[in-house]
């Protein structure tokens, strides 16, 4: 399998809003959409997280997690009127232009990508972001549902901000792609300054390692993971040997390190 074909650049915030915007249905309807995906979102938390669904009919914000203030130095309600140059607020001007031009790269994309195809795809954004002590702190932003319109427009979504600082393993501004439907070539790594993207040499992680990664991130023991994924401890065992052998490392934190500079989640 190609490549994805993606145009990226780097775009200033009116592109962006201008970009995004397009007709949609009611702001209850999104809300409606994307309730089972928000109440899923703890099962697949690396670290401290918040979220918020954005609205591209009159680009603003419908709603967000209660703890944002844990998360950034704003409220809800703050969040709630600035949509989304907000970002410009709390992120550093290279890491917002970076955000943004991934963001509409990744609709572009998406838009042009058959429909039943589309839910092979996952986008990771690795940008800086303020804390609510105003300390930068790089933080991984995820899409994990993404509402389209009939014309295939993207018009809602959950944006899902998980706090990397703790793990102080990223240096840059990235994004990944992760094809699932690839097993020979499933990661990708998008160059924005380079106007393409390349391949990321390493192993294919299955879905159930990916839930087993989850849980080690997480800090959860073995047992305390076959308990969660309803599975035996031999069993979790054999993924967590499977994926040290893949990786090349020998303990869980290698592991960790390994997935995390290598921007897998």
């Amino acid at each position: 399998m190609k490549n994805p074909d993606l145009n990226i650049q780097m775009i200033d915030f009116d592109e962006f809003a201008k970009k995004l915007q397009t007709k949609g249905e009611s702001k209850e309807t999104y809300l409606k959409l994307l309730q089972t995906s928000i109440d899923e979102l703890p099962n697949f938390a690396i670290g401290p997280y918040f979220w918020f669904i954005p609205d591209n009919t009159d680009i603003s914000i419908i709603d967000s997690s209660d703890n944002i203030h844990e998360i950034t130095s704003y409220k809800k309600d703050e969040w709630k009127k600035h949509y989304p140059n907000f970002f410009a607020k709390i992120m550093p001007a290279e890491d917002h232009n970076y955000f943004m031009g991934c963001t509409t790269m990744m609709l572009d994309f998406l838009e042009k990508t058959p429909i039943k195809e589309r839910k092979n795809y996952k986008f990771s954004i690795y940008c800086r972001m303020e804390d609510k002590n105003r300390k930068l702190r790089w933080t991984l932003i995820q899409f994990p549902k993404i509402i389209f319109n009939e014309e295939g427009r993207g018009v809602s979504a959950i944006v899902m901000v998980t706090d990397l600082g703790i793990f102080e393993v990223i240096n840059k501004p990235r994004m990944t792609i992760m094809n699932i439907s690839n097993v020979k070539h499933p990661y990708f790594l998008a160059i924005l300054h380079q106007n393409k993207i390349e391949n990321l040499t390493i192993p294919n992680i299955t879905r159930r390692e990916r839930e087993i990664l989850t849980c080690i991130i997480n800090g959860l023991k073995t047992p305390e993971i076959a308990e969660k994924l309803f599975i035996s401890y031999h069993t979790v065992e054999n993924h967590k040997r499977n994926l040290r052998v893949k990786t090349g490392t020998k303990t869980a934190a290698e592991l960790v390190n390994f997935v995390l500079q290598n921007q897998l989640m």
